[in-house]
């Protein structure tokens, strides 16, 4: 059996190692050849010193008692130090091997390799893969060799354009994401560098304040750096998104799929057809408009990893998406929708987007009584609260008559949409949980009910469709489980 490669004695050291050896490097620095200094620094320095060698000390004992064997039928897997875990993975009940190559990684002749199935694994913590090892390159090659089922030569290719993976990664942006991002990035990097690094940030958001204030003369500070902080939170997520999936590529061969992208970190993605659990057709209101769309596809393992998303077909036209998924996911077709929402049940689309518009003027007033020197911020802050709500509240009208259920001898299409997104869900009735019927005290009134699906995962996956009849939600709970 193997031990991991090398580098990975690094993941096993605890977050706060950093914060312990930069430092002291740093002070062994600025000592030179000092020899009383060093011994001064040693002094100083002894515990650090200590607790440095006890985390790798601790992390070598984790790396060598995590062993693998790449066989002909699946990967076993021995870890533990005091307790022993033995268990081995058959490639038949895999739903996703993933590979990552990151930049840090690739002079090492390293990769991550993370194995997925539909159950939880009972090793590692939930929402982490059932294996996660950093195998050599051979060791990665030899898997990827292996885990694919013989399929036949026949292959299909789909390559996404630079232009669709560009407006792919500007439709599927977070501005939150990317603001957490650099917060995390200058609170770790004081820690470790000191204070530089944020007083650089500050520096520049002052600056850019001054220049925009005497463009545009009666705007608050408060305003300019806080747009500034949403516009570089979003423009690094878009970034980040772009590089994530640029050279994106999907391959089809029988029950084998094989996804490749990335600029810096290249993944690759092994991903066994018979485990999709379903399809996932993405809109905005914006994309509904132009009829554009994005495929996305729900299988353990695949985009589960930290800003991960589950993507086959970057956005383009609908008539291309339907010709991709022809190609892709043969089976997954479209039904017409037959059962709709009724028409008097437009309350439960728009009630909460009314509330939202009609609480924040109301909080703005009462918070401008109490500090009226901060009217010109409250102004702003109630602008940048009743942009979103009030397009809330367009998107659940655009909900209202595009929700609704279809289906066929095998598949089951679900229409309906998720705060600002439309989901139209192509789910095979044997990938089906359960489906639950909800009524509200309002409901009874108007013999409506809403229909919940589980869909089958690593953890059930939810999907509501408001509003529907009664009757008709019945006979669609009853079809799903013949």
């Amino acid at each position: 059996m193997k031990c991991q490669h090398k580098i990975a004695l690094l993941k096993y050291t605890t977050r706060n190692f950093w914060l312990l050896v930069i430092p002291l490097v740093r002070g062994l620095a600025a000592v030179g050849l000092d020899f009383y200094g060093f011994y001064n620094w040693l002094r100083g320095a002894y515990w650090d010193i200590m607790a440095i060698a006890a985390i790798i000390g601790l992390a070598y004992l984790r790396w060598k008692n995590i062993r693998y064997e790449i066989k002909n039928d699946g990967i076993f897997v021995r870890s533990g130090v005091i307790v022993k875990n033995e268990f081995l993975f058959p490639f038949n009940a895999i739903s996703c091997v993933s590979a990552k190559r990151s930049v840090w990684l690739r002079p090492f002749r390293a990769v991550t390799v993370s194995v997925d199935s539909d159950s939880h694994s009972a090793s590692n913590k939930r929402g982490q893969a059932d294996i996660e090892l950093i195998m050599p390159l051979n060791d990665y090659k030899e898997l990827f060799g292996k885990v694919p089922k013989d399929s036949g030569d026949m292959k299909i290719t789909y390559h996404a354009s630079k232009g669709n993976l560009f407006l792919f990664s500007f439709v599927f942006s977070s501005t939150l994401s990317g603001v957490i991002f650099i917060g995390t990035l200058f609170i770790q990097g004081g820690r470790i560098v000191g204070s530089e690094l944020e007083e650089m940030f500050f520096n520049a958001v002052s600056d850019v304040t001054q220049v925009v204030q005497t463009i545009i003369k009666g705007v608050t500070p408060f305003a300019v750096a806080l747009t500034l902080v949403i516009a570089i939170g979003w423009g690094f997520s878009f970034v980040s998104n772009l590089l994530r999936h640029i050279d994106f590529r999907i391959k089809r061969y029988g029950e084998n799929i094989l996804v490749e992208n990335g600029f810096f970190t290249k993944r690759r993605y092994y991903i066994n057809y018979s485990r999709i659990n379903c399809a996932d057709l993405r809109q905005n209101l914006l994309m509904k408009i132009c009829r554009v769309m994005s495929v996305h596809a729900s299988c353990t393992g695949y985009g589960k990893e930290k800003n991960g998303i589950p993507v086959f077909v970057p956005i383009t036209t609908r008539n291309r998406v339907m010709d991709s998924m022809r190609l892709i996911l043969p089976k997954f077709t479209v039904s017409n929708i037959s059962v709709k929402t009724k028409k008097s049940c437009i309350a439960a689309f728009v009630w909460a987007p009314v509330l939202l518009a009609v609480v924040f003027p109301v909080a703005a007033w009462l918070m401008k009584r109490e500090f009226p020197r901060w009217d010109s911020v409250i102004n702003f802050l109630l602008i940048m609260a009743e942009i979103p709500a009030v397009y809330l509240l367009i998107v659940k009208i655009f909900a209202k008559f595009t929700t609704g259920i279809g289906t066929s001898d095998e598949m089951v299409t679900l229409k309906y949409c998720s705060m600002y997104q439309f989901h139209t869900i192509i789910v095979p009735k044997n990938k089906i949980v359960y489906v639950r019927l909800s009524q509200t005290i309002f409901q009874r009134g108007i013999d409506a009910c809403d229909v919940i699906v589980y869909t089958r995962g690593e953890r059930a996956s939810r999907h509501r469709i408001r509003g529907i009849s009664v009757s008709e939600a019945e006979n669609f709970a009853h079809s799903c489980s013949l």
